[in-house]
């Protein structure tokens, strides 16, 4: 800088017209560069990187992460308590500080781990000088404990609970509690906790069976249990709302005539199940399942997977079905008789296609003969939710809400008496039903034990 200050007129402007010069040189060698770079990318062609640039190639196993539509991390809780951190004076000069404002946030969630609370509830009696009698008070503990039970209403919910809900056996729940909770509990007083809980809701119980044979749509099926060391079975019916279940020795049909009445008075609903006989005594209307037909069918394509007149006619039955479960139903708009002519024409539109596929195979022996012997037997009860809206074409509600007792009866092998039994239909029903209904179990239980209108 120095030597431009004090160069010479003459040197100052030579070196003015140098830098033209070289300016011109290098707006020259701009130009030849663009003119080549559009030769190799013409106007409306993606621009792609030069030939010396390696370019980005995906590994053999890459998969593009699906975006999510929402983040999934841990939304903050409404605090139950707020710690403010803050300094009184500054760190660094001992200074006066202004008014705080929030820096960040951070929530701690925990849980509080205490022993045990017993309360003695003393009731002293006392004489009185003017009526020469001893006057004792009333005291009525029933927003606290059951009955003459020692343990409260909280106690027994949790242990209810855990009992049903999380399947734990009672040497479990002992452990439990003496481990967090410092409480010993013998196994003979939780069972009279259940057993007293059961008696509590049994009116309940029977109030969800009435409520499950009035609706107008029900699933219904059964399973194995155990009974002091004898077999059994527990049936099920259930709505979107409401379980009912119950332990018989029997799985025959008379158990579906005790819950439906001998001549179905007691049920004039739709009842959806598998193709179980014992099912054949409702002579109402009736859906039979789809899923385990078409499981039947899948079956039997697997057995023989080169049999292409078998696959053909498992397709055409699947997509008859498809046709049918996507049938969006008749215009909304048309008269309520209307509608409900449209549907009995389209379900017997969809029985005359199922019954021409399956009847050319009765008379032959062919893999398939069996099923399309089923299928004619019950084609009748094959499409019933075509004709009647809100109704399932399969019974997977039935078997997902008895899927819970199942894995129950694995893992405590059954029942030692037939007290025992009722007690846990009673108890699965109800906790079955407030599952159904999205409701806490732990909060239904209690306001279940605290609720005087159920006490037996």
């Amino acid at each position: 800088m120095s030597d431009l200050l004090t160069a010479p007129r003459a040197e100052l402007v030579k070196l003015i017209y140098d830098l033209i010069d070289e300016n011109q040189s290098l707006k020259s060698q701009i130009a030849e560069l663009q003119e080549k770079l559009l030769e190799k990318n013409p106007p409306g062609r993606t621009n792609r990187p030069p030939d010396f640039v390696k370019p980005n190639t995906l590994g053999k196993h890459h998969k593009e992460r699906k975006r999510r539509s929402a983040g999934y991390a841990r939304k903050n809780e409404a605090p139950t308590t707020q710690v403010f951190h803050a300094y009184q004076t500054c760190p660094n000069c001992n200074g006066v500080l202004g008014k705080p404002s929030v820096s960040h946030t951070r929530q701690i969630i925990d849980i509080v781990i205490s022993p045990v609370a017993v309360t003695e509830h003393v009731v002293c009696k006392r004489w009185c000088m003017e009526c020469q009698k001893r006057v004792v008070p009333s005291v009525s503990f029933g927003d606290i404990a059951v009955g003459h039970h020692r343990i409260g209403v909280n106690l027994m919910s949790m242990i209810v609970t855990m009992r049903d809900r999380l399947r734990l056996p009672i040497r479990v729940i002992q452990h439990y509690l003496t481990t967090f909770h410092n409480v010993k509990i013998s196994e003979g007083e939780i069972v009279l906790l259940l057993d007293a809980a059961a008696g509590r809701g049994k009116k309940t119980y029977d109030a969800i069976k009435e409520t499950v044979f009035a609706a107008p749509s029900v699933h219904g099926d059964e399973t194995g249990g155990r009974e002091n060391g004898k077999n059994g079975y527990v049936w099920n019916f259930v709505t979107p709302t409401h379980q009912y279940m119950l332990y018989r020795k029997s799985r025959g049909s008379k158990v579906v005539k005790e819950l439906i009445g001998e001549e179905g008075e007691q049920f004039h609903g739709v009842l959806t199940t598998d193709f179980y006989a014992a099912y054949n005594v409702h002579t109402g209307f009736h859906q039979r399942c789809w899923t385990h037909l078409l499981r039947d069918i899948h079956e039997l394509t697997e057995e023989d997977p080169k049999n292409k007149v078998v696959k053909r006619w498992a397709r055409r039955i699947h997509a008859i079905y498809q046709e049918a479960a996507t049938w969006s139903g008749p215009d909304p708009q048309l008269p309520i008789g209307t509608q409900a002519q449209e549907r009995i024409r389209q379900e017997a539109y969809f029985k005359e296609k199922l019954k021409q596929i399956s009847m050319p195979y009765l008379t032959s022996l062919t893999p398939q003969s069996p099923l399309c012997g089923r299928i004619i037997k019950f084609l009748p009860e094959l499409f019933t939710f075509v004709r009647f809206p809100n109704v399932s074409p399969t019974n997977n509600l039935a078997e997902r809400t008895l899927r819970h007792t199942v894995v129950q009866r694995k893992i405590s092998g059954g029942t030692r008496s037939a007290k025992g039994s009722e007690t846990r239909m009673i108890l699965g029903s109800l906790f079955g039903t407030w599952n159904l209904q999205g409701l806490n179990p732990f909060h239904e239980c209690r306001k279940l034990l605290l609720s005087p209108l159920l006490c037996p």
